[in-house]
């Protein structure tokens, strides 16, 4: 019997989401009333306000919820995806950049590593920072400008990467980070995916409670009490 990691179920959870929204959007039968597929009717029947927050909530995270899932599938599964993504952009893939452990002394500070990144790259605002996990990683500082990559021991520059100098392969995974931590629109867009990250949660919850009406209104019980009403 094969175990997965944690990673791999994680990626494995990414893709199965980011199918169920894509179908979702696809599947969604008020593409010609679109304006009105934004609108809640707070005064209509109980069931009919969890439909609308359940349709408005699907119709505004869709597409984000595609962005987030689909990257933290490419992270967890890169060396399938990774490949893949510099073969259809006719990329070389980068160096395997490492670190040199240097004996007796131990990687240098966060504050110290900063501090040589942000010299690389002066005019250039910081992003993201990536600590390395393993003694062979590297410090990856992402800044608007560009990416730092440097060595844990040493402190030395390793790589500077920059629009001008990437990869369109390099750029199409770098663009993976501001799609998934909504970095992209600077604090707005960090704000938005807050509700973004609630939204799998509204839509389990009012898909839940429209199952349970459906699966009443198909219950034998309730259909004798339909007849007997009538």
């Amino acid at each position: 019997m094969q175990l997965y990691s944690i990673d791999e179920f994680v990626g494995i959870v990414g893709l199965l989401f980011t199918i169920l929204s894509i179908t979702g959007i696809i599947l969604w039968p008020g593409w010609r009333k679109l304006i009105a597929g934004f609108k809640i009717k707070w005064n209509a029947h109980p069931k009919r306000v969890n439909f609308d927050i359940h349709k408005v909530a699907g119709l505004i995270t869709a597409t984000f919820l595609v962005f987030t899932f689909f990257t933290g599938f490419c992270w967890n599964f890169s060396e399938f995806v990774n490949p893949i993504i510099y073969a259809v952009t006719f990329s070389k893939p980068q160096p395997n950049l490492v670190s040199v452990a240097i004996s007796g002394q131990s990687p240098l500070g966060l504050k110290d590593q900063l501090k040589i990144a942000q010299a690389t790259l002066p005019n250039a605002s910081l992003s993201l920072i990536s600590f390395p996990s393993k003694p062979e990683e590297t410090f990856w500082f992402n800044f608007n400008l560009g990416d730092v990559f440097l060595d844990q021991y040493s402190g030395k520059v390793l790589q500077v990467s920059t629009i001008a100098t990437t990869s369109l392969g390099d750029r199409v995974l770098n663009s993976f980070n501001d799609l998934h931590y909504a970095t992209f629109w600077g604090l707005p867009s960090r704000i938005f995916y807050v509700f973004v990250g609630l939204a799998p949660l509204i839509l389990f919850i009012t898909g839940f409670v429209m199952w349970k009406h459906r699966y009443r209104a198909k219950s034998p019980t309730e259909f004798i009490k339909r007849l007997i009403l009538r």
